[in-house]
């Protein structure tokens, strides 16, 4: 059986009963994107420790990029000489 032949299929059904499939495959579609929308956000850090420990490293990355641009840059200079 292929698709056309199931569309063709809810088409002779009647019209009452093709309007309650439709409203039925409408809330289950509803239903999911809901279902989605309310799941909780798994990216978010709960603990505080864990957002303490998430901003410490942030920093921490930061001053090792800045410091790893100064060291390159001072190694430019020195080759330059």
């Amino acid at each position: 059986m292929n698709i056309r032949y199931r569309i063709e299929q809810v088409g002779d059904l009647p019209p009452v009963l093709a309007a309650v499939l439709g409203i039925f495959v409408l809330a289950l579609l509803v239903g999911v994107v809901w279902g989605l929308l309310w799941l909780p956000d798994h990216t978010k850090l709960r603990s505080p420790a864990a957002r303490e420990r998430a901003q410490r490293r942030e920093e921490s990355q930061k001053r090792q990029k800045k410091l790893r641009s100064r060291r390159e840059s001072l190694q430019r200079k020195a080759g330059r000489r």
